[in-house]
């Protein structure tokens, strides 16, 4: 029964990655469940068997991917760590350094910024993508929150604005380095650039919230 296990799960993987393939290559509107299948060597049965649908597929990818990024953010803060700022800048860091080393982290960047048409006949992709969304939006929130209650950022922190920019400057920061990768320079870039990001949300005087008149 392990045995049996263990390759349902094997091949759930390799389905997932050959799925992310098959949307890098055509992008996600465009790509078929019977090119995902015979991509991945597996019947349409067997895709069933895994996945509801593209949707189910791209979801369980998604979540994959996420929960690598985000893992170490919600363990520190559910664990209520000593140094939330230093598990920001870690994890910000390692996020650039997974996309220029690891193929599936770039192809997932690449499909998510580049090639998920934002239509009306993609909504439901669409949709999983904004629930991703809002689940970041509520742990960069919670996570800049705990920076503040540890004294690491500013009292007066927007909360709101300063998760805005830093999505914002990262999101612009990986859209120009798969557009043009020398241009960019992520190995030498990326961790000068988190460097600024977290400087400015604790030095930037346009970050903090408007004073109110006496």
């Amino acid at each position: 029964m392990r045995k049996t296990k263990a390759e349902a799960l094997k091949t759930r993987e390799h389905l997932m990655l050959a799925a992310l393939d098959t949307f890098y290559q055509k992008g996600v509107s465009r790509a078929s469940l019977n090119e995902i299948a015979q991509n991945a060597g597996v019947t349409r049965g067997a895709f069933y068997w895994h996945f509801k649908n593209k949707e189910d597929l791209f979801d369980a990818i998604f979540q994959r991917l996420c929960d690598e990024i985000a893992g170490r953010l919600e363990a520190d803060l559910n664990d209520d760590a000593a140094d939330m700022w230093e598990t920001m800048h870690v994890s910000l860091t390692n996020m650039f350094h997974r996309m220029e080393n690891d193929p599936a982290h770039y192809k997932f960047s690449s499909v998510l910024h580049l090639k998920c048409e934002h239509t009306e006949q993609n909504q439901a992709i669409t949709a999983v993508i904004d629930k991703y969304e809002n689940m970041w939006h509520e742990l960069l929130d919670a996570v800049l929150k705990q920076c503040i209650k540890q004294e690491s950022l500013p009292a007066d922190l927007d909360t709101t604005l300063a998760r805005l920019y830093l999505k914002a400057s990262i999101h612009g920061l990986i859209h120009q380095w798969l557009i043009n990768p020398e241009r960019a320079n992520l190995k030498e870039n990326g961790p000068r650039f988190v460097q600024t990001i977290l400087s400015s949300l604790r030095h930037c005087p346009t970050l903090r919230k408007p004073q109110t008149a006496a």
